[in-house]
């Protein structure tokens, strides 16, 4: 069963909104975290990957699919899902533990490292 959309759904709650930009490197470390302890990834987003980065396709369509709105606020501009949103995100608790865990790994980090730290990865030529 692919958890995509719940993923993303799941991480747009717990962080109150995000940009696309970092939606995308956190599935992607998500993945990359599969792929260290199991062998494969979680998702079936596709990556297309450059030296300096990768974009996906799957996340802009997940998000469509999704209830958000876009914010802006002192520039940054990202979404959220709507308050009136009564979306049901059904993920299993490992699940949920390793995006928890990845959050606070990353929190700090700053674009430039966050993509850095995907792309310098020996598993990113696997996803």
């Amino acid at each position: 069963m692919m958890y995509e959309k719940d993923i993303v759904a799941y991480l747009l709650r717990e962080c109150g909104g995000l940009h696309p930009f970092h939606i995308s490197r956190i599935v992607a470390l998500l993945d990359m975290k599969y792929l260290e302890e199991k062998g494969k990834k979680l998702t079936e987003v596709d990556y297309q990957k450059t030296p300096y980065g990768f974009y996906s396709n799957k996340i802009p369509e997940i998000l469509n699919e999704l209830p958000v709105e876009k914010v802006e606020e002192e520039g940054y501009k990202y979404l959220k899902l709507k308050d009136d949103a009564n979306l049901k995100i059904e993920l299993p608790k490992e699940i949920e533990e390793k995006i928890n865990e990845l959050l606070d790994e990353i929190c700090e980090l700053s674009d430039e490292e966050l993509n850095k730290r995907i792309i310098q990865s020996k598993y990113y030529q696997m996803l």
